[in-house]
């Protein structure tokens, strides 16, 4: 049984909640609660109660969203009705796959939205994470713009905004009836004392074997439910193409990564050298290769390949953004780019930055996201330097031997005046 990420409560909590002072059971939520669950949100999407339109389509999409962490339900005291769901699990968007980075969210029903008790259920959520195996030190909340009421009282009771996510979702807004993208914001609080020291290689491997196991029964890759449904990576269109790179000059072909093996372990061999380099990943993202391809699978991957030696040049891939909350036609996308050693530091970061951005907008993505630990500062300037604008950052979302935990810098890019291929 995959146990990754989970916290199981012995036995129902009964508790008087502070605030509103109701008296509620908190219990484990299980299969019968599904549909239950499933109505909840649907009810909240209605209301634009930060939960999108799309985000859960069915029960399908709720137990994908939790596959890496629990779901607590509770209830009023002598009621059986579930009032409000409360998720706790690693952050997936933090790089590593043993995170000390929670990701917490509070969903209610109508009659349990009020502020003072939704407040009280975001404490129990904290109560849980700093129960969690994994010695969580810091938590984050994601609420779209037009939750003030939440966002406010987030920030009183100690979460502070680290960034804005553009385009996250499609809400209910205003008539009720017509959904509009909405920006979200990453809401972040310390909750307990970090520690930089990092279990045995040993653990990750036992680790990466359970995430692996989740991902077969539930369906795995970053896009699993979002914009593909399949894993398998669709045609990128008008590729392969010629052009020439400076100031090397390289003439290179710009082709899609074919599903040979020649060609995986070529691919899956540049981000490991890059992780075990510490140049913008950490092997701690993917201890084994199984799990990069868990990870990668169903992403756009693109070779920059010289046109005379067959040398790759760089690498890049494309998908739908851990931070979107779309399930359906996301066009946020995440974007990864890994220029070989050899051809690092010979001022061609803008040029392939300029194909990674061209081939994103021809795939249909508006706003183009990069996630950079904040130690970076050549990846940093190159992304910059080329139209990305700062968005924020996830403080302790990465990991590495030199810095320990540290932020990783969100940069997004508006694509709209990007020409197409």
């Amino acid at each position: 049984m995959s146990i990754y990420g989970k916290l199981v409560i012995d036995v129902p909590a009964t508790n008087e909640l502070k605030r509103s002072g109701e008296t509620v059971v908190v219990d484990n939520l299980e299969e019968k609660d599904f549909t239950e669950t499933f109505l909840l949100l649907e009810t909240a999407a209605k209301r634009g109660d930060n939960v999108g339109v799309d985000e859960y389509r069915n029960v399908g999409d709720f137990l994908e969203s939790i596959r890496f962490g629990s779901a607590f339900k509770v209830r009023k005291l002598h009621s059986e009705v579930i009032d409000a769901v409360i998720t706790v699990g690693p952050c997936i968007a933090a790089r590593s796959i043993r995170p000390c980075l929670a990701s917490l969210q509070v969903f209610t029903s109508e009659g349990f939205s009020r502020e003072s008790i939704w407040r009280d259920c975001m404490e129990m959520a904290i109560g849980y994470a700093r129960q969690h195996p994994f010695g969580f030190s810091a938590c984050v909340t994601d609420v779209f713009g037009h939750c003030l009421e939440r966002i406010i009282a987030l920030r009183t009771d100690g979460f502070v905004i680290s960034a804005s996510v553009p385009r996250a979702g499609k809400i209910v807004y205003r008539d009720g009836k017509s959904p509009i993208h909405m920006h979200s914001y990453v809401m972040y609080k310390e909750i307990g004392q970090v520690d930089n020291k990092r279990p045995c290689w040993s653990e990750f491997i036992r680790l990466s074997t359970e995430i692996c196991n989740i991902m077969d029964e539930v369906g795995h890759g970053r896009d699993a439910g979002h914009t593909h449904e399949s894993t398998t990576p669709s045609l990128i269109p008008r590729l392969p193409f010629e052009c020439s790179l400076s100031p090397a000059p390289l003439t290179v072909v710009v082709r899609q990564v074919r599903a040979l093996p020649d060609d995986l372990d070529r691919f899956y061999e540049f981000f490991r050298s890059a992780a075990e380099e510490g140049v913008g990943f950490s092997i701690e993202e993917f201890p084994t290769k199984e799990i990069f391809w868990k990870i990668h699978d169903s992403s756009w991957k693109v070779v920059l390949e010289d046109k005379y030696s067959g040398k790759w040049v760089a690498v890049m891939d494309w998908c739908s953004s851990w931070y979107s909350r779309c399930r359906e036609n996301c066009d946020v996308f995440d974007a990864g780019m890994i220029i070989a050693k050899e051809f690092r530091n010979s001022g061609l970061g803008t040029p392939v930055f300029e194909i990674s951005k061209t081939i994103a907008k021809d795939l249909g993505c508006r706003v183009l996201y990069s996630d950079i630990p904040v130690h970076h500062i050549t990846s940093i300037a190159v992304i910059v330097k080329n139209g990305n604008s700062f968005s924020g950052s996830l403080p302790r979302a990465f990991y590495s031997p030199a810095y320990g935990w540290s932020d990783v810098l969100l940069l997004t890019m508006t694509l709209d005046s990007v020409s197409k291929i």
